[in-house]
């Protein structure tokens, strides 16, 4: 990843801005690269270089094709285009970039679109006032799988009404599957920030998620209500801890708060009401509304489609030892050599088709959005 910080530069009627810049490297008829500083302008489209630069690389300055630019105030600048290898980073290969090259010094250095915004990823970061520069975060064959994974989940979400489920069966698949979808779109953001190597707790909760689903959807009607109706357990052991000695801001304000009374006395109601439900016998509440050990839930899945056992074997403990700190797992991540981003979202499109393809069955699909689905859900274990 290639990262650059702007820089302030004065203008005639508003004072010092803000201006993307970033380095590249490009090739002379020597063979070397020479390193010029460019701003980066998104809305040139192709890259503009002083006349200078011509004579610095040893270029024939008239070989290339004459072109006549017109900038915003009407004024024409005769040019000549090079296409000339670039280098955004020094580990990078070169990117053949077309460059026109004006008969004046009066032009500032640009980068534009042509042959730069078609091939790599930019972005602006407007927090740290730096822009980065990557490699693309999906290719061809990724983002057909992209495009067509949000058409399916769209086409099956906007349906959801016409599910004949009960209505606790609908609010409980619509928050995990609402969550499923954020847990992708999260992935997705790793991937672009070429981060892939923190994925396995994306796919680690996308697997518990994808289990609890079909754990839930094998009796739905009773287990969605046992689901939805857990919440009001986690919500009263979580305010409790606020209201004991936790420290910090959330704390404070929680033990100060004017309401504090009557939003103790109604989140106490709902615990107590549904308790009997989760209550062991030394009277302390489930650890999960399904009550189970996780390995006893995936055990008591159908094979009939996928191994759920082995994959818990296979890629959830795996996962869990990464996240809880195994110094083996820890080992096997290495941030410079990250994983290929595509595998990261293949896998947690694994288990979100599954959630999906629960769906799909009540849902009229098209064929190539069954098609997608089964492919996926299938995985590559």
């Amino acid at each position: 990843m290639a990262v650059y910080s702007w820089r302030r530069r004065p203008t005639k009627h508003f004072g010092e801005v803000w201006v993307p810049f970033a380095q590249v490297s490009i090739q002379g008829s020597d063979g070397r690269f020479q390193a010029f500083a460019v701003q980066i302008d998104s809305g040139a489209t192709v890259s503009l270089m002083r006349r200078s630069v011509a004579d610095l690389l040893g270029l024939p300055f008239e070989a290339g094709e004459r072109i006549d630019l017109t900038g915003v105030g009407g004024a024409q600048t005769t040019a000549f285009v090079h296409k000339l290898p670039t280098r955004f980073e020094d580990n990078w290969p070169p990117v053949e970039v077309r460059y026109a090259i004006a008969e004046v010094e009066t032009v500032p250095n640009l980068l534009g679109r042509l042959d730069v915004f078609d091939r790599l990823q930019i972005d602006f970061d407007v927090s740290l006032s730096e822009t980065r520069i990557t490699a693309p975060w999906l290719d061809d064959a990724d983002r057909t799988i992209w495009e067509s994974m949000i058409e399916t989940e769209t086409h099956i979400l906007e349906r959801f009404g016409e599910l004949g489920w009960t209505k606790a069966t609908k609010g409980a698949a619509r928050r995990m599957i609402g969550q499923a979808n954020l847990l992708v779109a999260s992935a997705a953001g790793l991937v672009k920030l070429h981060r892939e190597f923190a994925g396995p707790l994306f796919i680690r909760s996308l697997f518990e998620l994808s289990v609890q689903f079909e754990y839930m959807m094998q009796q739905p009607e009773e287990r969605a209500q046992q689901y939805l109706d857990f919440e009001h357990i986690t919500r009263y052991q979580e305010e409790q801890a606020f209201l004991g000695k936790a420290m910090g801001i959330m704390g404070d304000h929680m033990r100060s708060s004017p309401l504090r009374r009557e939003g103790e006395v109604r989140v106490k109601a709902e615990y107590e009401r549904v308790l009997p439900k989760f209550q062991r016998k030394d009277g302390t509440p489930w650890r999960s509304w399904h009550g189970l050990q996780f390995r006893q839930v995936v055990e008591r899945l159908p094979s009939d489609q996928f191994d759920w056992v082995v994959e818990y074997d296979l890629w959830y403990k795996h996962f869990s030892a990464w996240a809880h700190g195994d110094p083996y797992a820890a080992a096997q991540i290495d941030p410079d050599r990250p994983r290929k981003g595509s595998d990261l979202l293949l896998q947690c499109y694994t288990y979100y088709a599954r959630m999906l393809l629960r769906t799909a069955d009540k849902i009229v699909l098209t064929s190539e959005q069954y098609s997608l689905l089964r492919g996926l859900a299938k995985g590559f274990s």
